[in-house]
């Protein structure tokens, strides 16, 4: 077999990944206009039926290419880098936004004037006060609705679909669609007529009919597309490639894959559908290396495949996943900044037995991500007790390339997490677990909604310290808090804030609910559903429980900003008595204005999140404690648990925009802490340190997902020592507890250099939060805060 590691990066690819980052994202039509038509011509059908007609007629119509040079085909709009619209999630955006997308600060995106004409006359008239984000503003609870105005919660699911899904991917390969209509066939002709939900279940596997045929007549449009192109091409090679590609889309997904490359082109159609059918982030490919391994294996005993070949295929899909971007508002822009979409790709872990699952196949993804070096897919390795050294040396020069991935999961503590939550679930289905999104944790069969949506800690905080009102509007948030001047100590304000957190998540919960019921009634996932195991068996689509297990995942956002601002009230208040808790709370309104000193004393002489210092580090375990006890009590639509997340995707600016000063030294409208991160520039003691103080935290209760970031100097992974130091850390993560770490390997003089000469590093992806991205596409706050995460030295 051919060394792996020796092997250069295709001019193929060279070529494809240069077309691809040099066009500007640009938004598309094609599609919005044919949801609009189907939607029209299929006025009275139930929504089920409605959407998945809309779907095949999408599929049958929406404009197709295939590019030069391409061996995986299937693109997500009509044109490279465009984005499709979704106007049956949200229109209010067109009205007022439509003028600005090529200017934002987030997420910009190109439009023609013509294209402009269309949306105004042909799909906003149509779709005004339809809308799922209609729909949601018309039942939502005015207390909900004040939080949300205020910046205590944001839900991106007002304006967009549900994802955060792992797709049985296994069952297309070995099967195919035509065996899977067949399965839909024969549930159907066992309903019994009278059975009170009989019309239901008819009318889902309707549903699934009519997309196991569209799912055909999509591919076979490919391969009529790729026998044409070939017949005009004049260059042997390519025609005998387009001839080829012909018969791979003619035969799957519609049919079982027969070799490594069907498998890849057939994943690819079920990757790429769900996101044509909704635009819900975060369609998961899962552990990719597992189940693509049987045909990689089988093509090299027969001889039939070269390495140097599978990576050249496995890399045209690598370039694949970066098509595949969003038209979102500017509320959702500001926490998806960067086109984030979260196609988690996960390799190595133990599998089912409990054994190390490591093969060829997955330094195979590594390679891949070297020589891609983009943002997508979000690339995962899972780690464990047993892990292979020499694998994780290859991971530790991978991460060293410098596009902050993969990212580590630690299986010692995700695994028993998983186990705690469903006493149904077993311990093969959860040593088989797949990180969906950013690494919200999820098995086969799971609907998790693992986005349930965001609670600003460090809002509950200034609501506590205002009397429930938003610093910056005056405005009453829905909250009401005790009156400051009846707190005499530390303990009774931390029993404030706790009173405030829990109303704070019960609107959270409120929120989450009323999302879960909006979506069961206008937005339907019929094609996701066919391949979440349970939906078919149940005759129920995933947004009205037919998953084997149903969970929601709200997530915490500040974590850290949060935690040291506890700290600075118990130092500045309670123990120096430098102010009462009534003048603190006026420095913080004023935003520190005329207090520089004191700011910087708090920022300075102040334990910090971190820095292994107890003190801090409590007050943080018990905010998300705390957090995690409510969550718990409750329950979903779907009858199952709420299960808490710290993390924020780029919440943590959009967020921190609606939040006022912190006591913590940070100053009004600037970004909060991300994630389980410490706040921006204030570890100061290494990586080691803060590992000691993220895993005070009950990692294994926040199962839906943690993020760490982490930033290294590019020295220190220049050398065989570096590397060496490198992979005794990640040993360390796993052995200590950690749940989640990611590495931004990369100099502050680059970052700022690409901020004053943004055309020089158009190929520059760092690590934002749960997700890469390019640099110089994200917003000016965006990139500072990834500068000011400090620099560490192992």
């Amino acid at each position: 077999m051919e060394d792996l590691f020796t092997i250069k990066i295709p001019s193929r690819i060279k070529a494809l990944k240069k077309e691809l980052i040099e066009k500007d994202a640009r938004m598309c039509i094609h599609r919005g206009l044919l949801v609009t038509q189907a939607y029209q011509e299929n006025e009275n059908q139930f929504i089920i039926l409605k959407r998945a007609r809309t779907l095949k007629k999408i599929l049958s119509e929406i404009p197709i290419f295939i590019q030069d040079k391409a061996l995986i085909v299937g693109h997500p709009a009509s044109i490279l880098r465009g984005a499709e619209i979704f106007p049956e999630m949200s229109v209010h955006w067109m009205e007022r936004e439509i003028d600005d997308f090529e200017t934002r600060p987030y997420n910009r995106l190109k439009i023609s004037f013509e294209d402009k004409k269309v949306i105004r006359e042909q799909i906003y008239p149509y779709w005004k006060g339809k809308t799922v984000c209609d729909k949601l503003e018309a039942s939502r609870n005015h207390r909900v609705q004040k939080a949300t105005d205020c910046g205590l919660i944001s839900n991106t699911h007002q304006w967009g679909a549900f994802g955060h899904v792992a797709l049985d991917f296994e069952k297309v390969l070995s099967m195919g669609f035509s065996k899977i209509k067949k399965e839909i066939q024969e549930k159907k002709s066992e309903l019994d007529l009278t059975d009170p939900n009989y019309l239901y279940f008819d009318q889902f596997y309707q549903a699934g009919e009519i997309i196991c045929d569209a799912v055909s007549i999509f591919a076979n449009r490919y391969s009529r597309l790729a026998r044409q192109m070939a017949k005009k091409t004049n260059t042997l090679k390519r025609k005998k490639e387009l001839e080829l590609i012909s018969d791979i889309c003619k035969h799957v997904p519609s049919f079982p894959a027969r070799n490594f490359y069907e498998a890849l082109q057939s994943f690819w159609f079920v990757q790429l559908i769900p996101q044509i059918e909704s635009n819900g982030y975060s369609i998961t490919p899962g552990r990719f290396d597992q189940y693509m391994y049987p045909y990689f294996e089988e093509d090299m005993r027969r001889d039939c495949l070269k390495v140097h070949e599978a990576l050249e295929l496995l890399e045209c899909l690598w370039l694949k996943f970066n098509e595949i971007i969003r038209v979102d508002d500017k509320d959702a822009a500001a926490i998806n900044a960067g086109y984030a979409s979260g196609q988690n790709l996960v390799i190595s872990g133990v599998n089912k037995r409990g054994e190390d699952s490591t093969n060829f196949l997955s330094y195979m993804c590594l390679m891949a991500n070297k020589h891609i070096g983009l943002g997508q897919p979000n690339f995962t390795v899972r780690l464990h007790k047993k892990t292979p050294v020499n694998f994780l040396e290859k991971v530790a020069k991978n991460i060293a390339y410098g596009n902050g991935m993969p990212q580590i999961l630690n299986d010692e503590v995700i695994i028993p997490g998983l186990l705690r939550i469903d006493s149904k679930l077993t311990l093969s289905e959860a040593r088989d677990y797949i990180p969906v999104g950013c690494d919200e944790i999820a098995v086969k069969g799971m609907w998790a909604r693992s986005n349930g949506g965001y609670l600003n800690f460090s809002k509950i905080l200034e609501l506590t310290l205002n009397g429930g009102k938003c610093v910056l509007t005056g405005k009453p948030s829905g909250l009401n808090s005790i009156v400051l001047n009846k707190i005499n100590s530390f303990d009774e304000f931390l029993a404030s804030f706790k009173e405030l957190l829990k109303k704070g998540i019960k609107i959270q919960i409120a929120e989450t609910n009323y999302t879960d019921i909006v979506h069961r009634e206008l937005v339907p996932l019929p094609f996701i559903s066919l391949l979440v195991p349970g939906c078919i068996e149940k005759g129920r689509d995933v947004t009205q429980g037919g998953a084997n297990y149903n969970f929601t995942g709200p997530v915490g956002v500040g974590v850290a900003t949060t935690g040291d601002s506890l700290m600075a009230i118990k130092r500045i208040i309670f123990q120096e008595k430098k102010k009462t808790l009534k003048e603190f709370n006026n420095t913080l309104k004023r935003n520190f204005k005329g207090e520089e000193v004191l700011r910087q004393y708090i920022i300075n002489h102040f334990p910090k999140f971190g820095n292994d210092e107890d003190e801090v580090d409590q007050l943080v375990v018990f905010l998300t404690s705390n957090y995690f006890n409510q969550l718990e009590k409750y329950r979903n639509t779907r009858g199952g648990k709420f299960i808490p997340a710290l993390y924020s995707v780029t919440a943590q600016i959009g967020l921190g925009n609606k939040t006022g000063a912190s006591p913590d030294g940070r100053l009004a409208e600037e970004p909060l802490s991300d994630g389980l991160s410490p706040m921006y520039g204030r570890a100061r003691l290494g990586p080691t340190a803060t590992l000691k103080s993220v895993t005070k935290v009950e990692l294994g209760r926040a199962i839906n997902g943690v993020i760490v970031n982490q930033r290294l100097t590019p020295t220190i992974l220049k050398s065989k020592n570096g590397i060496n130091k490198f992979v005794k850390l990640l040993q360390s993560f796993v052995q200590l507890g950690g749940f989640h770490w990611q590495f931004n390997v990369i100099s502050s003089d680059i970052l700022i250099d690409a901020q004053k000469n943004p055309d020089r590093y158009r190929d520059l992806v760092v690590r934002v939060a749960g997700y890469s991205a390019i640099f110089i596409e994200l917003s000016k706050k965006a990139q500072n805060s990834i500068i000011a995460r400090n620099a560490a030295e192992l």
